[in-house]
């Protein structure tokens, strides 16, 4: 979970180790739970989800 993207630093650990994760375990979906910020990321042949908190406790 993060608080936000926007820090550059903050940015490149928390993506930079989902990607790691998802070479590693090509079958999961990558997710980053922030406090109220949404897109989807496109890294290294990867899909990230940023989703807010709430949006993401609401999920199935």
């Amino acid at each position: 979970m993060s608080y936000n993207l926007n820090d550059e630093t903050t940015y490149e650990r928390e993506v930079g180790a989902l990607v790691k994760f998802l070479k590693a375990f090509p079958g999961y979906q990558g997710y980053i739970i922030t406090r109220d910020y949404q897109t989807q990321i496109e890294a290294d042949g990867h899909t990230i989800e940023v989703v807010p908190v709430w949006k993401w406790l609401l999920q199935k």
